[in-house]
């Protein structure tokens, strides 16, 4: 039985992202859901969108996993913090890979409505996460 609660929701995408599980991690996002990622001033629209940016992030990352360190939930709305790390090993956005791992925190709001991701907002330090990559050029 899947827990469609704001918690279970967010919880089980972020597990089916380590699973690569990209169907499940689809279905809890909503086709009007606008996903921003803060540090590169994006914004993805529905659960197609969203996960081509992060299987192109897994594809050159291929050891790249996502922890929950803190999950809190105020009705509808869900905070993580969250801290991902990954080995550049696969090219990524035209650069060749060259073996340098990352790890870097962050936190997320997700707003959720009937058990769908309805809005999401990324908050991470996109230049430390480039420093660490030696892939400063793509700022």
């Amino acid at each position: 039985m899947t827990d469609l609660s704001p918690e279970g929701t967010v919880r089980g995408f972020f597990d089916a992202l380590n699973d690569r599980d990209y169907a499940r991690a689809a279905g809890a996002i909503a086709e009007h859901c606008q996903w921003h990622s803060m540090a590169s001033e994006t914004v993805h629209r529905g659960p197609a969108a969203t996960l081509a940016g992060l299987r192109e992030f897994a594809g050159a990352f291929p050891d790249w996993r996502v922890g929950i360190e803190r999950l809190t939930v105020a009705g509808d709305v869900v905070v993580v913090e969250w801290e991902t790390s990954g080995t550049f090993t696969n090219a990524f956005r035209g650069r060749q890979p060259n073996g340098k791992r990352f790890r870097r925190r962050g936190c997320a709001i997700a707003d959720l409505d009937r058990g769908l991701i309805v809005r999401y907002r990324d908050y991470y330090d996109r230049v430390y996460l480039l420093q660490q990559l030696d892939l400063m050029d793509l700022l």
